[in-house]
């Protein structure tokens, strides 16, 4: 039965007690006239309480993953500290990690495309960085299997990243 069916029903038993006690024994069939409009009115206090419940918004829980801006900062810092230690390890780290990112931003900021026009991306790229650094940055000298050699380490990332940011 559904909650309207149950306080009708109520509202009902309550005007039926009422006309049965039209007699001497008002007095005493008031108190049972009390119980289904006390049942009545505790039914839709409950549902009224149920409703807010569903429509107000589910409070964080310390197990849920909050995407409010600390948790997104955290996130970010754990990444970047993550690809920072990248550049301490081997070439295929870098390779794999570090050199699509950089070369995509280059990308992005030089406005010049591998796609469209490798040589002028590699000008600009020798132009911005000079050979040494390039050669870090450059997405088509990449060796993703290269565990011997090691990558340039976190000073060479701080100034690419530098240089990055002065385009």
């Amino acid at each position: 039965m559904n909650r309207g069916a149950i306080t009708v029903g109520a509202v009902a038993l309550a005007i039926l007690f009422e006309l049965l006690a039209l007699g001497d024994q008002r007095e005493h069939l008031v108190a049972l006239t009390g119980i289904p409009v006390a049942a009545a009115l505790g039914l839709l206090v409950w549902s009224l309480v149920e409703r807010s419940r569903r429509l107000a918004p589910p409070e964080p829980d310390d197990n849920d993953i909050d995407n409010g801006p600390v948790e997104m900062l955290r996130r970010w810092q754990a990444r970047a500290q993550m690809l920072a230690d990248r550049s301490e390890g081997s070439r295929a780290d870098w390779d794999r990690h570090l050199r699509p990112l950089l070369a995509k931003e280059f990308e992005l900021t030089s406005g010049h495309r591998m796609a469209k026009n490798r040589r002028a991306l590699e000008v600009a790229g020798q132009l911005q960085f000079g050979p040494e650094l390039w050669r870090w940055v450059d997405p088509a000298n990449s060796a993703l299997r290269d565990q011997v050699n090691r990558a340039p380490g976190r000073a060479a990332l701080d100034e690419i990243l530098r240089r990055l940011q002065d385009m």
